[in-house]
């Protein structure tokens, strides 16, 4: 198992890495190669950044600069879209996507376990911290069938909330269930209200399973508490590495804004991805025989925490 001490080291180095080579090809007037991933949609175009006027005059980073992804157009705006599938970042299992058995007293466990997992939107918000706030980033996993895709939407500025809201709101009609944590008081109502200011129409999945209820009902009793964080080291046995306080991601975003830096903007996607794949181990986890969950919740995690590449 890989230590956090390691893993934030790695994240660092590979952030480095990046930056140092986008540098170089600022210095010769060269364009940087960016990835992209093969699940884009057509409509998904390679982002691009200024190109430098003289070597004075240095174009700003972007967050392309270090993580690979392209551009979500609309006729009336872009947005940043970050793409990978889990096992690119992870080790596969076999039992990723397999709910066993639902408890009969909790009907949406048990509605969601009979519809398939594909028909599941998992989501995560981040926002600038009031009510007033934008929407700047939104991670989504669904379940593709043999593998779960992530794909994480991100404002680059203030002006993108809207292209942001209009691309998410497009792709969770795709779905039946909506999956959250925390979702049905805090998500589900900030996005709600940032789409009636910016007039963009929602229609969000018929059903939404926010898992802090089922949560609480099973391990309230047996934990200090139920934050996500708690149920990710206790329930599902993974030790996050990498990551940053939630407290502190408001500030990153708007200091990001403001200076056009994205270096220490990168962690923030880490926590995003982070807490989607975790949803989906505390779903598992929330379909397995009460016998096998309870055994081990004061058990040390053993599975090593995931990293952007």
């Amino acid at each position: 198992m890989i230590g956090g001490a390691a893993l934030r080291e790695r994240l660092g180095r590979l952030a480095r890495e990046r930056r140092s080579r986008y540098e170089a090809c600022v210095e010769s007037g060269s364009s940087p190669a960016r990835e992209r991933h093969s699940g884009y949609e057509p409509s998904l175009e390679r982002a691009s950044s200024p190109a430098p006027q003289d070597s004075l005059d240095r174009a700003p980073l972007g967050v392309e600069a270090f993580l690979p992804g392209g551009e979500l157009r609309d006729e009336a705006g872009a947005v940043f879209v970050h793409e990978r599938v889990r096992s690119d970042i992870e080790r596969p299992r076999a039992d990723w996507a397999r709910l066993e058995a639902a408890p009969g007293d909790e009907p949406d466990l048990v509605a969601l376990k009979s519809l398939g997992l594909e028909h599941a939107l998992f989501l995560d918000l981040e926002t600038g911290g009031l009510a007033t706030s934008p929407v700047f980033l939104a991670g989504t996993m669904h379940w593709n069938g043999a593998d779960f895709v992530l794909r994480q939407l991100f404002a680059r500025h203030y002006g993108e909330e809207a292209p942001l809201l209009r691309a998410l709101a497009n792709t969770a009609r795709g779905f039946t269930f909506l999956v959250t944590f925390n979702g049905k008081s805090y998500d589900v109502p900030f996005l709600r209200g940032r789409c009636l200011v910016h007039g963009v129409p929602l229609r969000l999945p018929e059903r939404h399973l926010d898992l802090l209820h089922p949560a609480r009902r099973r391990w309230k009793r047996r934990l200090a508490d139920c934050r996500l964080q708690t149920l990710e080291w206790h329930v599902c046995r993974r030790r996050r590495s990498g990551d940053v306080p939630s407290a502190e991601v408001p500030g990153l975003y708007h200091d990001y804004v403001r200076r056009g830096d994205p270096y220490r903007l990168i962690p923030v996607f880490h926590h995003n991805l982070l807490d989607v794949i975790t949803m989906g181990e505390i779903l598992r986890a929330l379909c397995r025989p009460r016998r096998m969950v309870e055994g081990g919740v004061s058990g040390a995690p053993t599975q090593e925490g995931v990293i952007l590449g």
